[in-house]
């Protein structure tokens, strides 16, 4: 049985002003685990990562109240980012959230078909001579669910289907067989930029703890990032976070997935 949630505006808060877009933008993405299991480590070597990099624009699927607690807690957020949430009480057991130092004009909670309340956070940016749809992706998961995930990524381009140019970025679930669901105009970066290097997310040959978890061997991409658009171009691409959280943990990853990092230029 499908679970609907209606589409909803979503507030957008944080003291910061935003700042302006230059000619290059960074976006993130971050399925952050909502297992108990180290959690609280875990959201924090996120944050660590991700202060790092300190992307114009990060998301993260699988929120859950404590991640929210940690990310939010994180002084340079607090500092320098607003805030959209869709979080864990009002979308099953967890949500998105998205954080920004560029200026954000409007948020949107986008429902999808679903048995596992996934949906999409949408927001537009203000890139100065026009905006940039950028979407925080979860579909379902599972190779029983392939066939609902090909409906719910239809659903997801139709909803941008106006928008000259956005970027897709999260959680789509999707093995390599279910790529021919990504149409034109879409490009996946990772095969665009790095066509020899698989790019698994998931991937338990180096990490330990989602082998822990779950007793299997898995190697797939789940998290991606799809360009729609000629206003801007993607020039580098890469994994987050697949070291262990520290020297003393080598079984504890910062999540079961790594996160990706993609920058873009303007054309």
């Amino acid at each position: 049985m499908f679970s609907w949630i209606r589409r909803r505006s979503v507030p957008i808060s944080g003291g910061v002003v935003a700042a302006p877009v230059g000619d290059t933008l960074t976006l993130a993405t971050f399925n952050v685990w909502f297992d108990d299991r180290y959690a609280r480590d875990r959201y924090q070597a996120i944050a660590d990562v991700l202060a790092r990099e300190a992307p114009d624009v990060m998301v993260f699927q699988e929120v859950t109240r404590p991640a929210l607690d940690v990310l939010l807690g994180q002084d340079w957020i607090r500092a320098g980012y607003r805030r959209a949430a869709v979080t864990g009480w009002r979308t099953g057991n967890y949500g998105h959230l998205m954080l920004a130092r560029v200026p954000i004009t409007r948020a949107v909670y986008v429902p999808l078909p679903t048995q596992a309340s996934r949906g999409v956070l949408r927001a537009e940016v203000d890139v100065g001579d026009g905006s940039l749809v950028v979407g925080s992706v979860h579909l379902d998961s599972g190779k029983a669910s392939a066939e609902l995930r090909k409906r719910q990524l239809r659903r997801v381009f139709d909803d941008v289907d106006g928008s000259s140019d956005v970027v897709l970025l999260g959680d789509f679930n999707m093995r390599d067989d279910e790529n021919d669901g990504i149409t034109a105009p879409f490009e996946d970066v990772w095969p665009h930029l790095r066509p020899d290097e698989p790019g698994y997310t998931e991937d338990t040959s180096i990490n330990l703890m989602r082998l822990d978890s779950t007793g299997k061997q898995r190697h797939v991409r789940f998290d991606r990032v799809l360009v729609k658009g000629s206003g801007w171009r993607p020039t580098r691409i890469d994994l987050l976070g697949a070291e262990p959280i520290s020297p003393d943990q080598p079984r504890v990853f910062p999540s079961d997935h790594f996160g990706v990092v993609c920058r873009l230029e303007r054309c």
